[in-house]
């Protein structure tokens, strides 16, 4: 029983933390969140200039990385074991101190190795990698599931 409620309670906690970090999609929450913070600035081993920059997204590792100053968003996306299969690489988004959005289409500099199309990592960058359009009709089903099963019981349960 007891490990039944602790499995519940992480399926619980990893929902309600997913719900979260989806509501903060918009530009003007991130504005509240990180318009007072300054840049950090780490000196790493071999005095390297670490930046700390967040990867959020469809990537292995998500999370806050303190990367070498010269790195670039494919050295960070592969730091964080490169983009899951549903990522949409045509739309990455990066999200800079000043509240500027830039698209990098990292599917393109794939296909033509133009280095233009990078752009470069600044101090507390934000960059979201999102989940492409099967994805999220895939969760829509899979939530409509569940209400569905939910229903079910409580029908079912007021029958007897």
């Amino acid at each position: 029983m007891k490990f039944r409620v602790v499995v519940f309670f992480l399926f619980v906690s990893i929902g309600s933390l997913t719900l979260s970090a989806a509501g903060q999609d918009s530009p003007q929450q991130l504005q509240i969140q990180t318009s007072d913070r300054p840049a950090q600035y780490i000196l790493g081993g071999g005095d390297v200039l670490l930046i700390t920059v967040n990867l959020w997204g469809h990537v292995l590792k998500p999370g806050i990385y303190s990367v070498p100053s010269s790195f670039g968003i494919i050295d960070l996306l592969s730091s964080a074991g490169g983009p899951l299969k549903t990522a949409r690489l045509n739309d990455v988004r990066l999200i800079r101190k000043n509240q500027e959005v830039i698209t990098v289409n990292i599917e393109q500099f794939i296909k033509t190795g133009n280095q233009d199309l990078l752009v470069p990592l600044q101090p507390g960058d934000i960059i979201i990698v999102s989940g492409s359009i099967s994805d999220i009709f895939v969760q829509v089903v899979q939530v409509m599931a569940n209400v569905a099963i939910i229903l079910n019981v409580i029908i079912l349960a007021n029958r007897l």
